[in-house]
């Protein structure tokens, strides 16, 4: 008799956060439907969870680029500062902040940008 074959997807640590995350989806509901109420989700902006979840894939990175290297390198460096504009973004609207007060922080993230040297770009040396 043939030994059945394992999946050759994905192995089993990369079904576990889609899979937590339809748990959460699914307790939320559930806390909802039983009259508890969420404070962050009760407003017109629950959707800017969503955004806040894809900042946690360049997070990641940056978490496993660190810990590969052992140091806070360029490209870990660029893949963290991604994640903060993502984060600001899902921020701002979470928490109704005004854009026209606080859009100065976007810029201060460019700056970190542009101070961050960009994976797979030849550095050049200031003189």
């Amino acid at each position: 008799m043939q030994e059945p074959q394992r999946e050759s997807g994905y192995p089993c640590r990369y079904r576990l956060f889609p899979a937590l995350a339809v748990i959460a989806v699914g307790i939320i509901f559930l806390m909802q439907n039983l009259g508890l109420e969420i404070p962050l989700l009760d407003g017109r902006n629950w959707w800017a969870w969503l955004i806040l979840l894809v900042a946690l894939e360049p997070l990641i990175r940056a978490y496993r680029l660190v810990r590969a290297s052992g140091r806070l390198d360029a490209e870990a460096a660029h893949s963290l500062l991604v994640a903060m504009a993502i984060g600001l973004v899902a921020v701002m609207f979470l928490l109704n902040l005004d854009w026209q007060v606080w859009w100065p922080l976007f810029v201060i993230l460019g700056g970190l940008f542009a101070l961050v040297r960009k994976p797979g770009s030849r550095q050049r040396r200031c003189r």
